[in-house]
């Protein structure tokens, strides 16, 4: 049976995101040798050229060692990792109270490929989203529901600089400050109700 040591490093950086983020904690198993590494598993080894260590996940396997690309990353990292320099497979993470069970294996590379695919086709989504909620928005043809809204103005004051910070059901949708050109920003989808000038 496989014993899990209890080594405890701290996830820094967005490139496992969303796998994993910053200040999550991370336990570690020490692989007994190669054949145990897998491709899809999230390993920590030292980075090759620069003073820190590196969590990414495995993506293909060689005869010289393995190639690593983080979750979030848009390419394949530039060298390949010996074997014998790899510190273990990160197994699971700690965020806050919640333990998360890191996918390893052909699981892993699979989620792996389907969040890169994601990355890339994000820009192809959000764009024509945000057109047509720019036009919905300009138009006012959903203002009718803005009275559906039980929304509050809070006036906060900094260094005699007044902003606003619209909240609706006590969670923040938007805020009005010199840094905004004193216009009201608010979020989707709260954007397309709310009437700007009725606030």
């Amino acid at each position: 049976m496989k014993k899990y040591k209890s080594k405890f490093n701290t996830c820094v950086g967005p490139s496992m995101l969303p796998t994993l983020k910053s200040g999550d904690g991370l336990i570690m198993y020490d692989y007994k040798n190669r054949d145990e590494m897998k491709v899809g598993d999230i390993i920590l080894y030292p980075h090759p050229e620069k003073p820190f260590d590196v969590v990414h996940r495995i993506i293909k396997k060689m005869d010289s060692g393995v190639i690593t690309r983080g979750d979030n990353n848009n390419q394949i990292d530039p060298y390949t990792i010996k074997y014998e320099d790899v510190i273990g497979k990160i197994t699971s993470a700690k965020r806050g109270s919640t333990a998360i069970q890191m996918k390893s294996g052909t699981i892993g590379y699979i989620l792996h490929r389907l969040l890169i695919f994601r990355k890339f086709i994000k820009p192809y989504i959000i764009t024509p989203i945000s057109f047509i909620s720019c036009k919905i928005t300009e138009s006012k043809i959903l203002n009718f529901a803005h009275n559906c809204f039980n929304i509050q103005i809070i006036s906060i004051k900094r260094n005699n600089i007044e902003s606003y910070v619209l909240k609706y059901k006590n969670k923040p949708i938007g805020q009005k400050s010199p840094n905004t050109n004193n216009q009201w920003q608010i979020r989707f989808p709260y954007k397309l109700f709310i009437d700007k000038d009725k606030l």
